[in-house]
């Protein structure tokens, strides 16, 4: 046990290092060098990240969001004279492992952080307002839907909203009856009452309700029960050890002919997830993906992102990320301070409405130089937050090309969603 988390120690630290000099060459200090400069220039965004475990693409997801936020900040100015340096910590998506790695990233003395993730919140959200440190974790855990937590904010929208969306193309592609195929995690079973409720109000008939136990050596008891009444579309979440030997098994028995629909993990480009569902994969897996793109917000980011990435093949979550950092800057710039204590009551103040809307970091502190309130746009959709500092978006449906590529299937936006719960769902 003691060489197996030395060794996880060690890829952590080499995947930490190998993020900071990718943001170290955009112009921006990675870690040793914002501890040898410790400069009243700089501002430390930390990100608290799975760099190891079953979960640890999310680590590519968070750095490359935080990478294309610093830099669009960066290169307009930065935030009252300072320029923003990033600097991460390994949490393993293990809630044992989120405090101590959250101390540790104080020690850094983070200005914001970004993450961790849904896996790992919890363990850690009451954390931020006792240690001055304002937080935007990333992710739709059901269980923060009504928090009350006055220094964390949520740009992605929440898992209930996301169920709804997977029921609502489902229904809308005629497919009727469902089996549901999660794992017993906090973070995927999250999906399963507002998913079932969704599905039923709009007509459909849930076959099965099936409850995998990550890391067993094969799941076909599982299938055979999800497809014992033949059911026209699965609904899945799972890590992707579990969704390997799961779709493995899936392939032997004939069971990936019909359409499935993953959550949010299951949507990156040439992902293991799309991988691992083998050679129907282009045309049997749909995944949601949180988040409203178009016009001039997500435009700017995808150009930021290309020249940060060299690629129009985004990450999931990285305009949640990239909104983030945005947002903490332009309220620290209404604030006219650096301090977390008092730029955070100014989050809602450049983010919801009214105001004159804005798309881009530097249009929004022009608008604040002129004393104007503004209502930033962000390039996951709108970023306003309610009173519980949850935003309310639309949902990307992304299918792949033969080449894994993302595809976009369609989206099911707010109004939609809203038409779902009042129908009941």
């Amino acid at each position: 046990m003691l060489q197996f988390r030395r060794r996880g120690a060690a890829l952590a630290a080499a995947s930490a290092v190998a993020v900071s000099a990718a943001v170290g060459a955009l112009g921006t200090a990675g870690p040793a060098a914002a501890k040898a400069k410790a400069s009243a220039s700089q501002l430390v965004v930390g990100g608290q990240f799975p760099f190891t475990g079953s979960k640890s693409l999310l680590s590519t997801w968070g750095t490359h969001g935080v990478a294309v936020g610093v830099y669009e900040v960066n290169q307009n100015g930065g935030v009252l004279g300072h320029k923003w340096s990033a600097t991460y910590v390994d949490d393993s998506a293990d809630s044992v492992d989120a405090l101590p790695a959250f101390r540790k990233l104080l020690l850094k003395h983070p200005t914001l952080v970004i993450g961790p993730f849904s896996p790992t919140i919890e363990a850690v959200v009451k954390q931020f307002q006792p240690n001055d440190v304002a937080d935007f974790m990333v992710g739709g855990l059901t269980t923060l839907d009504s928090m009350n937590y006055p220094f964390v904010f949520r740009t992605s929208s929440s898992d209930s909203n996301e169920a709804i969306a997977m029921a609502y193309y489902a229904i809308k592609h005629g497919w009727k009856t469902a089996s549901l195929i999660f794992d017993n995690s906090a973070n995927s079973q999250g999906f399963v009452p507002p998913l079932i409720k969704a599905f039923k109000a709009l007509g459909g008939k849930v076959e099965a309700n099936i409850t995998l136990t990550p890391g067993q050596s094969s799941y076909s008891a599982e299938l055979a029960q999800a497809f014992q009444n033949k059911p026209q579309v699965v609904f899945d979440s799972m890590d992707s050890q579990t969704a390997a030997t799961l779709f493995s098994d899936g392939q032997q028995l004939g069971y990936m002919n019909i359409p499935w629909i993953g959550d949010d993990l299951q949507s990156a480009p040439q992902g293991a997830y799309a991988k691992a569902f083998g050679p129907t994969a282009s045309s049997k897996l749909t995944a949601a993906l949180p988040a409203s793109p178009s016009g001039n917000a997500y435009n700017h980011f995808l150009a930021d992102y290309q020249k940060v990435w060299h690629t129009k093949s985004i990450l999931p979550t990285t305009f949640n990320e990239y909104d983030s950092v945005v947002i903490a800057s332009l309220a620290m710039t209404k604030a006219n301070s650096t301090d977390p204590k008092v730029w955070v009551k100014d989050v809602l103040a450049v983010s919801n409405p009214p105001g004159t809307q804005c798309y881009t970091y530097a249009s929004c502190v022009r608008l604040l130089k002129e004393h104007k309130k503004i209502n930033y746009q962000g390039a996951s959709g709108t970023d306003d937050f309610n009173k519980h500092h949850n935003v309310f978006s639309g949902f990307q449906m992304l299918g792949f090309d033969s080449n894994l590529n993302n595809v976009q299937r369609s989206i099911v936006t707010p109004a939609q969603l809203a038409s779902v719960v009042a129908k009941g769902g």
